[in-house]
């Protein structure tokens, strides 16, 4: 499998909404945005394998994948920002990491 897109999802009463799809979140918490990660078939199944025992894949992202992934976590924390009128959230394991101006 390799990563095809990385796509922002809109969480609203437990679950994402996205291109027609609703996702269930594996987490309570208020309506916010989430980051998707989409996967899709490659030349690399064969070696997409549990590497590090039963049922635990594994993978090396490049930098720029990466870049792109915390690129969208930001944005996704800003969106959830202005979803709740400049109140961020109370919940969640990814604290809002922006300026301290923006929390004030």
């Amino acid at each position: 499998m390799i990563l095809s897109d990385i796509l922002m999802a809109k969480r609203i009463n437990g679950y994402f909404h996205i291109e027609g799809y609703k996702i269930k979140a594996d987490r309570i918490s208020s309506s916010g945005y989430g980051v998707l990660l989409v996967f899709e078939p490659s030349k690399l199944d064969k070696d997409f394998r549990a590497v590090l025992g039963a049922g635990r894949f594994a993978w090396f992202p490049s930098a720029k994948s990466l870049d792109l992934i915390k690129a969208k976590l930001d944005l996704s924390d800003h969106l959830t920002l202005d979803l709740h009128n400049g109140e961020g959230w109370k919940t969640g394991p990814r604290p809002f990491t922006g300026k301290l101006a923006d929390l004030i």
